[in-house]
């Protein structure tokens, strides 16, 4: 992830005091022909070589000679599973498609503008006008901004990962693999099918900007973190824990792992008071599971599909 911010919009931003984590790696636009030749290629190469031009244009000198632009050396511990979205499917990795890699922190509404023009990501001020505003540039952080970055070039986040899984939101570019999981036997026993590609495609890019981009929360994919491959499907729908790993894993605890994590991440992340679980009688499983991640039975819910509500307390128990 590369920053772009001006000069008193760093002054005022948290992450300015951990510069160990930054190169300085160009500043002042106007001053780019004093460049090497080597440092030109670079920043014109990621960005298509048009926003320097384009910033030139449009920004004010006394904002040119103020702007930097710095690169993350080390990406706060984020994995890159997410932005290499087909690497499971394909083996191949993702190759960096500029202006995706950057984020701007703008101090007024003409830098977001032109960043929206380039199809920059921005984060700012509520007086900016950006999409993901913060009342002070001082609540910023690493996470937080490579998270808008991502949201904003429709790249998913990576929710955590576990001893042997990645859990981690889904993309329209995982709904094949999607597919392949729920035509497994018995995957669809106890859960309702996926809709016809059309359908499920249009629900899920609603379920992306609706779910994901406003709860910051739903059902995410899980993938196997020795073969990259999706093996399950888990999360949070409000309240509601959800979970299904494919069947040739059935009996290994993987359910187990990636639900222990699910409750923790809902304790610390949401203000879910208690979590519940809706589970068909004749399952099992789930019963058994239920019961040992520490939910009981609340009472019968409906007769037609012999439901159960489990609920588990998440504020008052210790972390898994």
């Amino acid at each position: 992830m590369i920053i772009i911010i001006d000069e008193a919009s760093e002054k005022l931003a948290s992450f300015y005091y951990h510069d160990e984590i930054f190169k300085l790696q160009w500043r002042s636009v106007a001053g780019k022909a004093s460049m090497s030749e080597e440092l030109q290629e670079k920043l014109y190469g990621a960005l298509l070589g048009k926003l320097l031009d384009e910033l030139q244009k449009k920004l004010p000198d006394e904002q040119q000679n103020n702007l930097c632009v710095y690169e993350i050396e080390n990406n706060s511990g984020y994995t890159e599973y997410a932005d290499n979205t087909a690497k499971a499917n394909t083996g191949n990795l993702r190759k960096p498609k500029a202006p995706a890699d950057y984020i701007w922190i703008v101090s007024n509404r003409q830098q977001k503008q032109i960043a929206d023009s380039l199809g920059i990501a921005s984060v700012g001020e509520p007086q900016c006008g950006t999409r993901y505003a913060v009342e002070s540039l001082a609540e910023l952080d690493i996470e937080y901004l490579e998270r808008v970055r991502r949201r904003y070039n429709h790249i998913p986040w990576d929710i955590g990962e576990t001893d042997r899984c990645l859990i981690r939101e889904l993309s329209l570019s995982d709904l094949p693999a999607l597919y392949e999981l729920y035509d497994k036997p018995g995957m669809t026993d106890y859960v309702e099918p996926l809709y016809d590609y059309e359908t499920e495609l249009e629900y899920q890019k609603a379920y992306i900007e609706n779910m994901y981009g406003f709860y910051e929360y739903g059902m995410w994919l899980v993938f196997s973190r020795e073969t990259g491959k999706l093996i399950g499907r888990a999360g949070l729908e409000h309240d509601e824990l959800g979970y299904m790993i494919a069947p040739e894993l059935w009996n290994q605890g993987y359910a187990t792992e990636v639900c222990r994590f699910i409750i923790d991440y809902a304790r610390e992340n949401t203000d879910f008071e208690e979590l519940y679980c809706r589970i068909d009688e004749r399952n099992e499983a789930s019963v058994r599971l239920a019961k040992k991640l520490g939910f009981t039975n609340s009472g019968h819910m409906d007769d037609d599909i012999n439901a159960s509500i489990y609920r588990k307390n998440i504020k008052n128990n210790e972390k898994h």
